[in-house]
């Protein structure tokens, strides 16, 4: 592998990336360490998902060279990032995501020019300055676990209302018990104390028949 040209590193240097040369070409990745997606409730930590690549190739004898970059972006950033190169005079040639199920949300930009390579890595990296700095953390925990917390939620409200209505049922059933019980002691009360009395009745008309 060709070690990085002085002009190569000088590249990366103003850019805060990593030079290496790939199939030829003068090549940096920088990292954007603050983001910490999630890509199908898996954190990752790959250059795939959270870099930005920036190279320049074909310099010819007035200093211009094809400069190609392209980053990682929160779509609350695309705007101003968009704004930012344009101002420049650098073109934006495509804006998509590459990833389905993130956390938070990652598209990819990419941008290029024809001009001198230090020039296109001043005004990349001035561009850069409206990207947060800020750790950005994904806003769910875990796709699966945020399913999983709310089916557990769910269950718990129904088995309370299943307690709830089973409890009240069941004061509602002994209430009624209750009732019918104490109604029918006092039936059976009412007849005990008449066949206490009839014998005594039966006696007082046979002496008055004597």
């Amino acid at each position: 592998m060709n070690s990085p040209s002085p002009l190569c590193q000088d590249f990366a240097r103003i850019l805060g990336g990593t030079a290496e040369v790939v199939n030829g070409v003068c090549t940096v990745t920088r990292i954007r360490s603050n983001l910490k997606p999630l890509i199908q409730g898996r954190r990752t930590r790959s250059a795939l998902a959270i870099a930005a690549l920036f190279s320049f190739e074909d310099l010819d004898s007035r200093g211009n060279a094809l400069n190609l970059g392209e980053t990682v972006i929160l779509q609350e950033e695309v705007n101003p990032f968009i704004s930012a190169l344009r101002a420049r005079g650098i073109e934006v040639t495509a804006l998509h995501n590459h990833w389905l199920l993130t956390d938070p949300v990652l598209m990819f930009i990419h941008w290029k020019s024809i001009e001198p390579p230090l020039s296109f890595a001043r005004k990349t990296a001035e561009a850069f300055r409206v990207l947060t700095t800020r750790t950005i953390a994904p806003k769910k925990s875990s796709s699966s676990g945020g399913h999983r917390s709310s089916r557990s939620s769910h269950s718990s409200r129904k088995r309370r209302s299943v307690s709830r209505f089973s409890g009240s049922k069941h004061r509602s059933v002994s209430g009624r018990s209750g009732k019918l019980y104490s109604s029918k002691s006092r039936r059976v009360k009412s007849l005990h104390r008449l066949r206490s009395v009839r014998p005594s009745s039966v006696s007082l008309r046979s002496r008055k028949l004597k």
